[in-house]
């Protein structure tokens, strides 16, 4: 015990200096761990609300098209734009009548939300929002019967549908989104593309050689019942036409899909 004694008498000075390093040492430690709590705790109020953001705008986008029937087909509206954009066409050459107090008119009025101008082009994508009243009031005007019979038509606009649009809307939310992440914005533009692509080149080609088409049939014909009867066949030839040449969009909507259910974590065990 002396000898104990002895021993730290002789060396309190150095093992004073041992404890304070030891000290200062763990007060250091603990302190690098507070700050590093306190640090994540001041900051996770803003990840919770990003999380939130990003979890409204995802799950708005899935219930909205993915659910009680939904799918991408329906929500870009093909067969409308199709439908519409032909009569419309057609009543460029003066081969339909759509008066303005008619039935037909009346359901372009309710449906038709803008037109995209100049297609052809998947680089240069002009957008105009307006009706149709809008349009008939500064744009339209009939167009000579000399370019079908050359087999010449040229499609200047192609009108779209208020579904249509607010689809691209949402589509353009996911893939330039500030709160989503790349993969996700990368599986929505890729939709949008092969979207354009249908739209831009895909839509004018059919409606353009259909035209030139249901022309050539009513100018044979003599018949008024026959006439219309062809002009339905020709359209429903036109959607088929279509469909065959167009781009699917499973593949690339199952991807988006899968993208958003691997971000909400949906599939993962809790």
């Amino acid at each position: 015990m002396n000898e104990i004694i002895q021993f730290l008498k002789e060396n309190s000075d150095w093992l004073k200096d041992v404890s304070t390093m030891i000290f200062a040492g763990t007060g250091t430690i603990i302190g690098i761990l507070s700050y590093k709590k306190a640090k994540s705790s001041i900051f996770q109020p803003k990840r919770t609300e990003v999380t939130k953001i990003q979890t409204d705008i995802l799950l708005e986008f899935l219930k909205k098209y993915t659910t009680n029937g939904n799918s991408i087909d329906q929500a870009i509206d093909y067969r409308s734009i199709l439908s519409y954009n032909i009569e419309l066409l057609l009543r460029d050459y003066n081969l339909v009548k759509i008066e303005e107090k008619s039935k037909k008119y009346s359901i372009l009025s309710n449906s038709i939300a803008g037109w995209y101008r100049d297609p052809g082009s998947i680089d240069n994508v002009n957008v105009e929002e307006g009706s149709i009243e809008e349009y008939d009031k500064f744009y339209f005007y009939p167009k000579s019967l000399v370019e079908l019979e050359k087999g010449e038509v040229y499609l200047d606009r192609i009108f779209f549908t208020t579904k249509h649009f607010e689809f691209i809307k949402s589509l353009s939310d996911l893939s330039s989104n500030p709160f989503l992440n790349k993969e996700i914005q990368q599986a929505a533009n890729r939709i949008g593309k092969n979207l354009t692509i249908n739209i831009q080149e895909k839509v004018k080609k059919v409606l353009e050689n259909q035209a030139i088409e249901i022309y050539k049939v009513e100018k044979q014909e003599k018949s008024v019942k026959n006439t219309i009867l062809n002009r339905d066949i020709k359209y429903a030839v036109m959607l088929s036409i279509f469909e065959l040449d167009r781009i699917d969009h499973t593949n690339d909507y199952d991807h988006l899909i899968k993208e958003i259910r691997t971000h909400l974590m949906i599939d993962e065990k809790w």
